[in-house]
């Protein structure tokens, strides 16, 4: 009886952790060489175990730059299952792929993918919402095989717990954990997540390889969706 008391708290704990909010919500992107561009971002949490979310980023109003993906939770895991990434920009090929995630691989007819490996693999998006449930865990360091969609490859992030940094945003202050992601081959990734704000990633930015800054910010309050 008591065991079953303890399995019981155990899954209420993994429920509540699990359970964040559907939203929506407005930020700029800054790229060190073309400037400022807006940037629209969404989550919805499908059901008790399933979610998606998207962004999209429009260069000129010709142009479009944009990633949906779907997920499922168990037990404060996070497991892609589709994403689907458009970037019709010039010079950019293919300009959509479609990467598929099943029993630790991937999978993409446009990519010409099909990579395994002995652990689950995430999108982007994916390692994003793994990275807010391990934040809202108490879970400070850990690893994640990731798809990078530029290179078309998995690449194995090391996340690094900093410590917590007050954030100020167009609509008040916040203090928020600091997270450093890093890999073998690429740049640096700091991510800002707010507790009061469901912990959300209200901003982040990445070092490349170059030395060069890219920085994503919360533009406005988020909008958080009834159920």
């Amino acid at each position: 009886m008591i065991k079953r008391s303890i399995i019981l708290i155990l899954i209420s704990f993994f429920s509540f952790a699990e359970d964040f909010k559907s939203w929506e919500a407005k930020f700029t992107f800054n790229h060190h060489r073309f400037g400022n561009f807006d940037m629209e971002r969404d989550f919805k949490m499908k059901s008790s175990n399933k979610a998606s979310s998207s962004f999209i980023l429009r260069p000129l109003l010709i142009f479009e730059y944009s990633q949906t993906s779907n997920f499922q939770i168990e037990d404060s895991e996070v497991f892609s299952l589709v994403t689907e990434v458009t970037n019709n920009v010039p010079g950019v090929n293919p300009s959509y792929f479609k990467v598929r995630f099943k029993n630790n691989s991937a999978t993409s007819k446009e990519l010409n993918l099909n990579i395994k490996r002995d652990k689950k693999i995430l999108d982007q998006l994916g390692s994003d919402l793994q990275m807010r449930v391990n934040a809202k865990n108490g879970i400070k360091d850990f690893k994640l095989l990731v798809i990078d969609n530029d290179e078309g490859d998995v690449v194995e992030r090391n996340y690094e717990t900093l410590g917590t940094k007050l954030i100020k945003t167009n609509f008040g202050q916040y203090e928020c954990i600091e997270i450093s992601a890093t890999s073998m081959d690429g740049g640096r990734i700091v991510y800002f997540i707010s507790p009061d704000l469901d912990f959300m990633i209200v901003k982040s930015f990445v070092e490349l390889k170059n030395g060069k800054v890219n920085t994503l910010m919360l533009k406005e309050r988020p909008k958080f969706l009834a159920k």
